[in-house]
């Protein structure tokens, strides 16, 4: 422990003597280093906020049928037990699931032609923070759609919808309670977020059945189960809706599904892990070679010295510790200094692209842990380029230094 506790005093007050050797060290890791972990940071952290952004948008897990089918209440069932399904819910036809006129009474401003989107509990586009529409009194709106209504949540706003009956043109007016708005990137379009009774409601009302939970006149409902035209369905995760997209392919079904950008994404996380990892290991390797040939050039040089440690009786493993010592120090200093340059380059490209970043995203980060792994992996990997060194000093006689008395 002795011999140990000194030779590393040694090396390190070498290392001091010859600081500007030590220095240009020092800044040669640097700059190798520093640039490694701003694109580690980059790949890190764009690559994340574009991922985070694809897996949390509910677009991207969105099943989109084409055209109109028929599928009963069985169907639905069979749906919402998959495990690789998160939500599915009813819709009606096309035609049917909009309002001929939604009117806010107090600003006097009103929408015409409001496509009505089916809701229920668990529906991604409302997530926890909004009310989930219920019965047939109670809608969600579109941030845009909001707007336009100059409309706020708890309002009243009041709603109709047209039909011709018999040759006579009819309408139905009731009055609606706005109980959330949706986020802008939630939902682009101008819509509205119903219960599905309220959507079932005026298709039948506009097929001349009556609806008497409304009011409105017209024809006894036809006895038969109901068949639903489309579906509003969201995988369980982007990596689930090629899956389900196939399935539902081979029932006949013909979808719109956005497999293309998931994929086309995935493959851009895995490029650019490969690119990242192909610079670091070209940039690591030339460093490693280049610090292990400088330290043996040092003990090379200091072979006198260093056999006159030996003469005075420090065993081998000692003199193998003097140049991996001193690796050592330049690792942790090289990292430290690598670490102050890639702070201030983060905050300056995070500053640069913040009008397009969200609360909470960064185009370049780099967490505590991925800062401790590259601190472990250059101390090793600065360790593993003195043993070369090392070895030599371990062969060096101590005869050597008498001969040079």
């Amino acid at each position: 422990m002795h011999a140990t506790r000194e030779i590393l005093r040694l090396a390190y007050r070498d290392f001091v003597h010859e600081w500007r050797i030590s220095l240009c060290y020092v800044l040669a890791l640097m700059a190798v280093l520093a640039p490694l972990l701003v694109l580690f940071g980059l790949k890190f952290g764009l690559i994340d906020t574009l991922a985070t952004r694809l897996v949390e948008s509910p677009a991207n897990r969105e099943v989109i049928p084409v055209g109109s089918r028929s599928f009963d209440e069985d169907w639905f069932e069979r749906m919402a037990a998959r495990d690789d399904v998160a939500f599915v819910v009813p819709n009606t036809r096309r035609i049917a699931a909009s309002l001929s006129r939604l009117l806010n009474p107090v600003e006097g401003r009103d929408l015409r032609a409001l496509q009505m989107i089916p809701t229920g509990p668990g529906d991604p586009l409302i997530g926890d923070g909004d009310c989930v529409p219920t019965g047939t009194g109670q809608l969600v709106l579109s941030a845009s759609a909001a707007a336009r209504l100059g409309a706020a949540p708890g309002e009243r706003l009041v709603a109709r919808i047209d039909r011709r009956r018999a040759g006579q043109d009819e309408a139905a007016i009731w009055e609606l309670t706005l109980c959330g708005v949706l986020p802008p990137e939630a939902l682009a379009e101008e819509a509205a977020l119903v219960a599905l009774p309220l959507l079932v409601a005026t298709e039948d009302y506009r097929d001349g059945v009556a609806v008497p939970e409304l009011g409105w006149e017209g024809d006894a409902p036809p006895d038969r189960p109901r068949r639903f035209a489309r579906f509003r369905l969201y995988a369980a995760s982007i990596y689930d809706v090629a899956g389900l997209a196939a399935d539902l392919e081979r029932e006949g079904i013909e979808l719109r599904t956005r497999v293309a950008e998931i994929a086309t994404m995935q493959a851009l996380d895995r490029n650019l892990g490969r690119v990242f990892w192909l610079i670091a290991l070209i940039g690591t390797l030339g460093f490693l070679a280049s610090l292990a040939a400088n330290l043996l050039a040092n003990v090379e040089r200091k072979r006198r010295e260093l056999s006159i440690v030996r003469l005075v009786g420090f065993p081998t493993t000692s003199l193998v510790l003097f140049p991996v010592a001193q690796a050592l120090m330049i690792a942790m200093l090289g990292a430290l200094a690598a670490l102050a340059v890639f702070l201030p380059v983060s905050l300056a490209l995070n500053g640069w692209f913040a009008d397009s970043l969200r609360e909470g995203e960064s185009i370049c980060q780099l967490l505590p842990v991925h800062i401790l792994v590259a601190l472990a992996a250059t101390l090793i990997g600065a360790s593993s380029s003195a043993a070369w060194a090392g070895l030599r000093a371990a062969r060096i006689e101590p005869a050597e230094g008498l001969r040079d008395v």
